[in-house]
């Protein structure tokens, strides 16, 4: 569904309030931006004492900076050091409520981490090994504060966009699988024996099958490229996320490949050893190393290789030829390896010593060869929380598309510096910029791999009824009036606010979309309270069962502000269960204070006012929650018991409300029965509390289906 059209603000008031509200444009996103444009590089920096503590307190006198081993004059030294914010869940539960708003009005203070799964490079019976691993990551390291997404290499629909939710990480973990054919090495005694062992043609003549060959060689190149190239256009992609250090765990056993052999001119590649390598193409992988390299360098990437075998020998993969019961004829050329434990070690030096290269050139960490992935664990987020971002205007001219190499090291004995090895300066577009940079537009928003900030907004997408195999998305928008300029305009105080979202499966396919204009026309004492109360957008689209990322993004057309906000969304069949429970809608007493343009919404005659993403009330407020219940059981009359409760923050219930519809009523009711539940507030104590709704068949004994959302009295 994709839309254009108009929609107004008007709000009639009488009062006189002398002059327009005007501030100054937001940023756009952290401060701190990497770029390499108008003659000016920022590049971070670890610097870490013997023990591998983070050092502090060194001032740009204390670096030395070399681009293609000339020494560069800073102008920018800053230590960054990100908190890292863990799980706060309600007194009474172990687990925290997963937020139902998404917002983007406090300023991104975490770490970016793209965690990416080899499946073309992680033998099927290590798998395992990889999902524990990544798992132990998420859960036990990421901060709440932090934004991660999932690659699968070789399965791009099992991939998680990037989000805070750590169960929405730990479920694109477990659809992880190994993919990795068996070694070079296996394979190449495979085929000798093979070869041995069809012996003699008849008549006695002795047939020369030639030497052995690795019979996947291209498919093992193809897999080599293909993971090279996915995590180079990540890196890509990450490299519009500006202001911080980026951070790419590669989980893989690395590429065993001989990359730097020389085919000859016969196409085969040259080699000393008995067992002979089949005709490659090296080249073409080596080129995919390169290139993945420069692109971590130029977005300011840095790789983490993690490899799932621990510490290793190379002889667990190795193929032990059984023993022939009678020799060869004379005349047999014999191509068998007898030394095929070394071919098999030095296959797994060539496969850790790829992972090693990728992390030393783009300032990162090999982990190989070890089994205390908690250290290692531990050393990314403290690589990622604690740096030095160094700035200089460096003497070539800008976009000529060179690769610098840069060198940074510390005055100070002792001290270890990490940083990447160089970056490729970028093409100049039409408009004299970078290419990519200063795109303003808010389509661009959308296909920015994680959210902005600038003009504030809160989110809340909510599954409600549907028909058939389609379920409705009611989204609401709620945009902080500060972040929104307004001019004096015959009387009123106007602006226009372009506002767009889209529904992405995981393919990143939109399959559902719209775009919206909003004119804000305020009377003089609207204006007043605008910087509070902000201006609400409500939109509905269809969607068929599936996971989704919704991304909604905005442009104040005064002062140019733009933001967006994503939120991931998992559409169940409700036609599949006996009884389905919609998400929860909530709007308040409060919530007509907020200007809100006429909108399409089917919820609207349901609940007294339009919903709001507001969950921080006063106890003179008046909530009401709304829940849509569908049921299909046909196997005998019966009736649904809905329950909504709030509970403190110490685990007291504060409020209950019951009730009983019969099957009946419910399939009645067209697109789902809708239970609507006011939640008086007068009388709590201020604090957090949790607001649940369960439904229950009578035919069932099971647990109740549940909704629930955190909001807080002030």
């Amino acid at each position: 569904m994709r839309r254009a059209a108009l929609l107004t603000v008007f709000v009639v008031s009488a009062a006189i309030v002398p002059g327009a509200q005007q501030t100054a444009p937001a940023p756009q996103g952290p401060a701190l931006t990497f770029r390499s444009a108008a003659n000016f590089v920022e590049v971070d920096a670890i610097v870490t004492d013997a023990d591998g503590n983070p050092v502090r307190g060194l001032a740009a006198g204390d670096f030395d900076v070399r681009e293609d081993g000339r020494p560069q004059s800073l102008s920018v030294c800053s230590f960054v050091n990100l908190p890292v914010t863990r799980p706060d869940p309600p007194l009474f539960r172990a687990k925290t409520v997963p937020p139902d708003v998404a917002s983007n009005e406090k300023p991104f203070d975490g770490r970016v981490l793209m965690i990416v799964l080899d499946g073309y490079h992680v033998a099927p019976d290590r798998a395992q090994i990889v999902k524990r691993a990544a798992e132990r990551f998420i859960t036990g390291y990421m901060g709440e504060n932090d934004l991660a997404a999932v690659v699968h290499v070789g399965d791009p629909e099992a991939g998680q966009e990037f989000t805070s939710s750590k169960p929405l990480l730990v479920e694109s973990i477990e659809r992880f699988a190994g993919k990795a054919l068996a070694s070079i090495t296996m394979n190449l005694n495979q085929d000798a024996q093979s070869k041995d062992l069809a012996g003699v043609a008849a008549g006695g003549v002795v047939i020369d099958y030639g030497p052995p060959v690795d019979p996947e060689t291209d498919v093992r190149e193809y897999m080599a490229r293909e993971s090279l190239s996915t995590v180079r256009q990540l890196a890509t992609n990450m490299g519009d996320l500006g202001g911080r250090r980026k951070a790419l765990l590669f989980f893989s056993e690395g590429l065993g490949l001989d990359t730097m052999k020389i085919d000859d001119a016969s196409g085969h590649a040259s080699t000393s050893q008995t067992t002979v390598q089949a005709a490659s193409d090296s080249s073409s992988v080596r080129t995919g190393e390169a290139r993945m390299i420069a692109a971590a360098g130029k977005a300011n990437v840095s790789i983490y290789t993690i490899d799932p075998r621990g510490v290793t020998t190379g002889h667990e993969d190795a193929l032990e030829l059984p023993s022939i019961a009678q020799a060869p004829d004379p005349g047999f050329h014999d191509y068998r390896n007898p030394t095929v434990q070394t071919d098999a070690q030095d296959e797994s030096r060539r496969a850790q010593d790829s992972l090693r290269m990728y992390a030393d050139q783009t300032g990162g960490l090999a982990i190989v060869n070890q089994n205390d992935l908690d250290d290692a664990f531990r050393r990314i987020i403290r690589d990622n929380s604690e740096y030095y971002v160094l700035g200089y205007a460096t003497p070539d001219p800008a976009h000529d598309t060179r690769y610098h190499r840069l060198t940074v090291a510390v005055n100070r004995p002792g001290l270890r510096v990490r940083t990447w090895s160089g970056y490729a300066s970028p093409e100049a577009d039409r408009a004299g910029t970078p290419a990519g940079r200063g795109r303003d537009d808010v389509a661009a928003l959308l296909r920015s791999p994680a959210p902005v900030s600038g003009l504030g907004m809160r989110v809340n997408a909510s599954v409600i009824a549907g028909l058939a195999r389609r379920s409705t998305v009611h989204l609401t928008v709620e945009f902080r009036g500060a972040d929104v300029a307004l001019k004096s305009s015959g009387g009123l105080f106007t602006n226009d606010i372009d506002v767009e979202y889209a529904a992405l499966d995981t393919r990143g396919e939109p399959q559902a979309s719209g775009h919206d204009v909003a004119h804000l026309q305020l009377r003089p004492d609207t204006n007043a309270t605008f910087a509070e109360t902000g201006v609400r957008y409500v939109t509905e689209f269809d969607l068929t069962p599936g996971r989704y990322q919704v991304r909604v993004a905005a442009r104040e057309h005064l002062a140019g502000r733009t933001g967006s906000v994503f939120c991931d969304l998992d559409v169940p069949d409700a036609a599949a269960a006996p009884l389905a429970l919609s998400d929860l809608l909530l709007t308040s007493s409060g919530a007509p204070h907020t200007p809100t343009p006429d909108s399409t919404s089917s919820i609207g005659t349901v609940l007294p006012a339009p919903t709001t993403t507001v969950r921080d009330f006063t106890a003179a407020d008046t909530l009401t929650v709304a829940a849509a219940v569908q049921d299909h059981d046909a196997r005998a009359a019966h009736d649904v018991s809905l329950t909504a409760t709030v509970t403190s923050d110490a685990g007291a219930p504060v409020f209950r409300q019951e009730t009983r519809q019969s099957s009946a009523a419910i399939a009645a009711a067209r697109g789902g029965y809708y239970w609507v539940v006011p939640v008086p507030l007068a009388g709590l104590a201020a604090g957090r509390y949790v607001l649940t709704v369960e439904a229950r068949s009578t035919l069932d004994a099971g647990a109740p289906l549940r909704r629930e959302l955190e909001f807080r009295v002030r």
